[in-house]
């Protein structure tokens, strides 16, 4: 377990909230379902994707694609998110 990973995360609301949306979906979202989902704005969203990803908690299926990327949670998402539903 990546401890500071698990405290950056628990730290942000909004990237609780998005990883808690994709932990609990079955289907890749793209940016606008998860906009309409959290009800923040598309920008806000695209920043929140990014650090993400970065952080390998979420994968772009499609990063070629300009409009409609899609995305999932990764293993170690939904292992960071398992430690945070459970303290």
């Amino acid at each position: 377990m990546d401890w500071k990973l698990y405290a950056w995360l628990k730290r942000g609301n909004r990237r609780k909230e998005l990883v808690k949306i994709l932990s609990n979906t079955k289907q890749p979202m793209t940016a606008k379902e998860i906009k309409t989902e959290l009800n923040i704005s598309l920008s806000q969203v695209s920043f929140l994707l990014k650090e993400l990803s970065k952080k390998s908690l979420i994968v772009c299926l499609n990063p070629e694609d300009k409009i409609g990327r899609l995305y999932i949670i990764t293993e170690e998402g939904k292992n960071i998110w398992q430690q945070q539903k459970e303290n």
